[in-house]
């Protein structure tokens, strides 16, 4: 037999004790055994993470008895100042314990407003044995910082605003106005620019050249643009117009950007804006089309149609598709490059195009080839075959019987097509179509509600932007083009175009098309009552300032805007104030609102309960209804004391059909959701 013995590290807990045996022969044996290390009398506090002030606690603990026979034992609780060690409050109690067993002892305390932690010491004793312990509670004030903000809208057509300032706004309350006159310069701002020359595809390399001849194209047809443009590029810019939103007015935020997941985004976001100072240089936009039009060239293949990749040795239709749709956009601006070497690319891309639609129609006559004819209508100076010309005319007559169960995308290219094909009258009943399936609303602009249930929300813009193209094309002076470039512009407050195709797309779309919405902003007439208020500093293209307002003298009043510019306008009115929690009343704006409600399980069953028992497993539920998309929401739910997570590291969740993520903090819940849909 063997023996031996050991001290236990400090610590009351289970430990397993592990050994091996062994022989000369090189038998073994195994033995794992657990041994449990305590005190015959032990304490345990169950302390909260927090507290605050205000708060009325009763603070437990556990007294065990482990030890064989029943013990009488005196617990004596004090809460203390740790800064002073003056004792608060003192309880003592006297309990006997059957052996094995506890019991509970506790302290009433009223939490004190004038210091930030509190000290808290224990000790049980028997005639034998004792056992304490001692730590720190932190205080958190009971209050929060509160932001009111009445976001307001200025219709195109409206030369003047008014609206009610609060009335009941503490004295030490920051009121701030926030007003853009102009804020088409916001898409402006959204275009991508150059992309790097280091695309392997070809619908990357084309979407180099679409980019790149977007905006070339937009800055080359509007002095004005390229101008402001510059200007914006020599000044500072440590919050001017070419920093990402994610980074500007940190005030406003409710989370900092950096305890966020999106540092990154607004890096690339900024970095976007700052390569706009490439469109000046003439080398750099040679260079990316000349990249661009090699890569295309080593991926086309013998009968005309691009490979995706190197590794495909079969052309692409989706590839090609999409290559001479977007070639072919360019071409419609104005904005395609002349180049000998591109023009012979399409040209033998479009033939083959023709030569597949017209095998394909062969086989089945009953195909639907709207692709193949919105994109064959971008080249009508390229000879079209006898038989691919009979598929057009089958496609077009088609379109002219079932126009109506298209959805609101094909209706749109449907228009387009047939206007271009002679059929004006019906592309007419089109538009006409498309107004009663639309939405309008002066603060926002026309949409289609249908459009609402995209997956994507690039194709509720790309959607969106084709329906403007084709009012452009068929009522060039009606008064929607004007209402769905307003409800385009307003997306750009909230979401992040990126710097796909897509963006350069509808930011053309938007430029070229309707009112002239890029002139000088003039400056508008701002009146609290009676007295006028002018910015120190204001943004000459966006007409955009940010400013105080004095709360004790504009409570009450009315704010009022006059403007002569006939583009949409947007602001905000933020007031900013410490609340104590109990006092802060549930608020929502017109673009989202959050309800938050209690559970409470009872069996297996979550109930709503306006009471919470000691012990009660409760959900959080928080209902969110946003009537627009929006980018990047940080919701951040604080909690009170002894609320602790069950699952307590972070991590990204998918549920109610978003992805979000969720982390869990000391004093609060943050949730992060990069795309919250309508």
């Amino acid at each position: 037999s063997l023996e031996f013995s050991f001290i236990a590290p400090n610590a009351n807990t289970t430990w397993q004790f592990c050994a091996i045996a062994f022989s000369q022969d090189l038998l073994t044996a195994t033995m794992t055994k657990e041994i449990l290390s305590n005190k015959p009398i032990m304490v345990q506090p169950n302390l909260p993470r927090f507290i605050r002030t205000g708060d009325h606690a009763d603070i437990l603990a556990s007294v065990m008895n482990n030890s064989e026979n029943d013990q009488t034992v005196t617990t004596t609780i004090e809460i203390f100042d740790p800064a002073s060690n003056a004792i608060i409050c003192k309880s003592q109690q006297i309990d006997t314990i059957e052996a094995r067993s506890s019991a509970t002892a506790k302290i009433d305390i009223n939490i004190p407003f004038d210091i930030n932690m509190l000290g808290y010491r224990i000790k049980s004793s028997s005639a034998s044995f004792a056992d304490g312990e001692q730590s720190v509670i932190p205080i958190l004030p009971s209050s929060t910082p509160v932001i009111n903000s009445i976001p307001f809208y200025v219709e195109a057509e409206e030369t003047t605003f008014s609206m009610q300032l609060p009335e009941d706004m503490p004295n030490e309350a920051l009121i701030t106005l926030e007003f853009c006159e102009n804020p088409t310069w916001y898409c402006v701002s959204a275009l991508p620019g150059l992309r790097t020359k280091n695309s392997r595809t070809s619908m990357g390399a084309a979407a180099e050249i679409f980019s790149a001849a977007i905006a070339e194209g937009i800055l080359r047809n509007n002095p004005e643009i390229a101008r402001v443009i510059h200007q914006w590029l020599t000044s500072d810019k440590s919050e001017s117009t070419l920093t990402s939103m994610l980074e500007r007015n940190q005030d406003l935020k409710i989370v900092l950007l950096n305890s966020t997941p999106w540092v990154m985004d607004a890096r690339s976001d900024t970095e976007r804006m700052a390569r706009l100072a490439s469109l000046f240089d003439k080398k750099d936009i040679e260079a990316v089309y000349s990249h661009a039009i090699h890569r295309l060239a080593q991926l086309q293949r013998n009968d005309g149609g691009w490979a995706w990749i190197d590794e495909c040795e079969e052309a692409s239709m989706w590839a090609t598709y999409n290559i001479l749709a977007n070639l072919g956009r360019l071409k419609q601006l104005g904005f395609l490059l002349d180049n000998k070497q591109l023009s012979e690319m399409i040209s033998n891309a479009v033939r083959m195009i023709d030569a597949k639609a017209a095998e394909e129609f062969r086989k089945d006559p009953k195909t639907d080839f709207i692709d193949y004819v919105a994109t064959r209508n971008f080249y009508p100076e390229i000879k079209q075959s006898t038989a691919a010309s009979r598929v057009t005319r089958a496609t077009v007559q088609r379109l002219v019987s079932d126009w109506r169960d298209r959805n609101i995308h094909e209706k749109a290219i449907a228009a387009i097509i047939l206007n271009d094909n002679g059929y004006n009258a019906t592309a007419r009943q089109i538009i006409s179509s498309l107004r009663e399936y639309s939405r309008y609303t002066p603060q926002q602009g026309m949409w289609w509600p249908r459009l609402d249930n995209m997956a994507s929300p690039f194709h509720k813009l790309t959607t969106t932007s084709l329906a403007l193209d084709a009012f452009h094309a068929i009522e060039p002076n009606c008064i929607e083009i004007d209402q769905i470039r307003q409800w385009l512009i307003i997306q750009k407050e909230a979401e992040n175009w990126g710097t796909s195709v897509v963006t350069s797309d509808v930011i053309a779309s938007i430029l070229l098309t309707g009112s002239n919405w890029t002139r000088p902003t003039s400056s508008p007439i701002i009146k609290i009552g009676n007295t006028e208020i002018k910015s120190t500093e204001t943004d000459n293209a966006l007409g955009y300032f940010r400013m105080p307002i004095d709360p004790t003298s504009s409570a009450g009043k009315n704010l009022t805007i006059a403007k002569a510019s006939d583009h949409p306008s947007w602001g905000a009115v933020y007031c900013q104030f410490i609340s104590n929690m109990s006092q802060v009343e549930a608020a929502s704006c017109e673009a989202v609102e959050i309800n938050k409600q209690f559970l409470v399980q009872r069996g297996q069953e979550w109930v709503a309960s306006d009471s919470i028992l000691l012990g009660d497993k409760v959900r959080v539920q928080l209902t969110i209804r946003a009537n627009r998309d929006m980018d990047y929401v940080a919701i951040v739910d604080e909690r009170a004391a002894c609320f602790e997570p069950v699952e307590q590291l972070p991590r990204p969740i998918y549920t109610e059909n978003i992805y979000f993520y969720r982390e869990n903090r000391d004093t609060e819940t943050n949730i992060f959701v990069t795309r919250l849909p309508k």
